[in-house]
């Protein structure tokens, strides 16, 4: 069936510049506006008994794919379905509107974490695209890359990774290059290989440059992915000044935008002055809840880091609330296995031990050591353990506690260095245990070295120097 036997006039025509309005609304965030928008096309489509027309279908798998991200998953799944065999039984299994279709389910799948069937979807669209159009043709390029995200999230690095590779090697045209190594750079910082993912951003930010509109998504995505990782490596003064370069590619009206300034006082927080962080950064959520809706996608991003800096601001029990908040909306979008959500329980764990709540922390930090995405080397692994420590520890089991601490030290050390905030944060958490079990001259001596690093590093007014020159001061 061909689409150009619907015409494009009076009230069809309306209809479709409707529907082109909802997906300029969603791909700006704005859900609550595009969703409205979508199921007025589609009343409009019904009431003219246009079930099949084009889009009819596609505006009812875009709003399986909203609604699916806002958490309404049965809607989501039964929706995206019910088109995706409208499209077979309309065009072939095999018909490209079917595929895309079918690509779609598997996008719905993924953000309802049901991440086997995605990637069997994406497997089967995959080997259908090369079998018919060619492994380097853009629907192929596409899909690949949704695949490679999903095994990703399996815990599938190595799979994930050879797929990015083969997407930048066979990626057509300027653009799909850089998308490719893009993805392929945000999954070398997932597995923790910081430098090389440095690299790579830092290279697709500077061609893409030269070989693309400044306000182009990839371009933004490699500047901040740049910054994150600058971040994440502990090099704060490079960091704000990468994110204040990604701060200009993205206009007043784009909802990136507040994600980016919220990166920004997240770093303002871990340099020591959490306290006006954590104002501005409600200030930014509030902001974003009232432009873009509740359920928009910078909305759920903005309170990780806020709980975060709450915690730096020394006020956990305002974390213990964001965080409660984080892991129930992730549990009911993503599952309660997904990563991301088992990664806001080790940080609802971490403000919980720090309120004296010690059973639930624990809990908290067992649930995310069951993590299966992640070796026991990386960062987010060497956290949890670290957290787990800080039960024992809490329950005078000082002696595992020291053990534990110890090897955490030891692998944040071959990860980042010695002087990385993290490793120095370990290296006292050792410090301290050794004082706690009566080691006196040799707390001192590594809280001396730990005070040297946190000054050098941080600065004298940072408060975790501070708070190594008050624990240096007990050991005499």
């Amino acid at each position: 069936m061909s689409t150009s036997r619907w015409s494009l006039r009076g009230a069809d025509r309306k209809l479709s510049e409707q529907f082109q309005h909802a997906r300029t609304l969603h791909e700006g965030g704005r859900t609550r506006e595009a969703e409205a928008e979508y199921r007025a096309v589609l009343s409009g489509r019904i009431k003219r008994e246009e079930h099949v027309h084009p889009d009819t279908l596609a505006a009812w798998q875009s709003l399986a794919l909203l609604l699916s991200v806002d958490g309404r998953a049965d809607e989501a799944g039964a929706m995206a379905a019910a088109a995706t065999e409208s499209y077979a039984r309309l065009f072939g299994v095999d018909h490209p509107d079917t595929l895309a279709s079918r690509g779609n389910l598997g996008l719905v799948r993924y953000t309802q974490g049901q991440f086997a069937e995605a990637a069997a979807l994406h497997t089967s669209v995959l080997a259908a695209h090369e079998r018919t159009l060619g492994p380097g043709e853009p629907p192929a390029v596409e899909i690949r890359l949704y695949l490679a995200r999903t095994l990703s999230r399996m815990g599938r690095a190595e799979e994930a990774e050879a797929l990015l590779r083969r997407n930048v090697a066979l990626a057509s045209g300027p653009h799909k290059i850089l998308e490719a190594r893009a993805a392929l750079a945000d999954l070398l910082f997932q597995q923790d290989r910081l430098a090389e993912a440095l690299a790579e951003f830092a290279a697709v930010a500077t061609e893409a440059q030269v070989d693309l509109a400044p306000d182009d998504p990839v371009a933004n995505l490699a500047l901040q992915g740049n910054a994150a990782v600058l971040f994440g490596l502990g090099r704060f003064a490079d960091a704000e000044a990468a994110y204040h370069r990604a701060l200009a590619g993205h206009p007043a009206d784009d909802p990136s935008r507040s994600l980016v300034l919220t990166s920004l006082q997240h770093l303002r927080a871990a340099r020591g002055d959490a306290e006006p962080a954590v104002v501005e950064i409600r200030a930014l959520l509030d902001e974003s809840r009232r432009r873009w809706g509740t359920d928009a996608p910078v909305v759920r991003c903005i309170p990780v880091m806020l709980g975060d800096v709450l915690l730096m601001a020394d006020q956990p029990a305002a974390a213990v609330e964001v965080f409660d908040d984080v892991v129930e909306i992730l549990t009911r979008t993503s599952g309660s296995r997904d990563g991301a959500t088992l990664c806001a329980r080790h940080m609802l764990g971490a403000a919980l031990i720090r309120v004296g709540q010690t059973d639930e922390a624990e809990e908290e930090f067992r649930a995310a050591a069951a993590r299966e995405d992640r070796p026991p080397t990386h960062s987010c692994a060497l956290a949890t353990r670290q957290g787990l420590a800080r039960v024992a520890a809490a329950r005078g089991d000082l002696a595992h506690a020291a053990t534990e601490h110890a090897a955490v030290a030891t692998g944040l050390t071959a990860l980042y260095g010695d002087d990385h905030p993290n490793t120095l944060e370990a290296r006292f958490d050792v410090a301290d245990l050794l004082g706690r079990t009566g080691a006196k001259a040799g707390a001192g001596a590594a809280h001396r070295a730990v005070l040297a690093a946190r000054t050098r590093v941080l600065g004298a007014d940072h408060p975790d120097t501070r708070k190594s020159k008050t624990a240096l001061r007990g050991t005499h």
